[in-house]
């Protein structure tokens, strides 16, 4: 996993994931919404995606949902939100969940945690 896109409305969080992530050695873009990220998607190629759930234009979910539609499981995704799961529908499930607030530890963990299971 090398490319990650991010699509996070909060430009603080965003900033944050990406100097974390970017100095830990990824490639990262940051995009401000789900319909920013998805007009980037196919040229950026990336292998996962942490998209906040609510966004204004396009809900985390609908990107989710729109990334899985494009690249199959070509694209990870990974949910950086508050919101309750339970009030996800099935087909806006990530591959992987991160609760916020969000540490830049616990965002890099979470990163290399669901590296480390698509990689088995």
């Amino acid at each position: 996993m090398q490319r990650i896109l991010i699509a996070e409305d909060d430009p603080i969080l965003a900033m944050i994931y990406e100097i974390t992530l970017g100095e830990a050695g990824f490639d990262v873009l940051v995009c401000r919404d789900g319909v920013e990220a998805l007009d980037v998607l196919d040229t950026f190629a990336p292998d996962l995606v942490i998209t906040d759930f609510y966004m204004p234009r396009m809900t985390g979910g609908e990107l989710i949902r729109a990334i899985r539609k494009r690249r199959g499981k070509l694209t990870s995704t990974l949910l950086a939100s508050a919101i309750d799961p339970r009030r996800l529908h099935e087909d806006e499930w990530a591959d992987a969940r991160l609760e916020k607030p969000i540490t830049p530890a616990k965002l890099l963990n979470g990163v290399r945690a669901l590296e480390a299971c698509l990689a088995h």
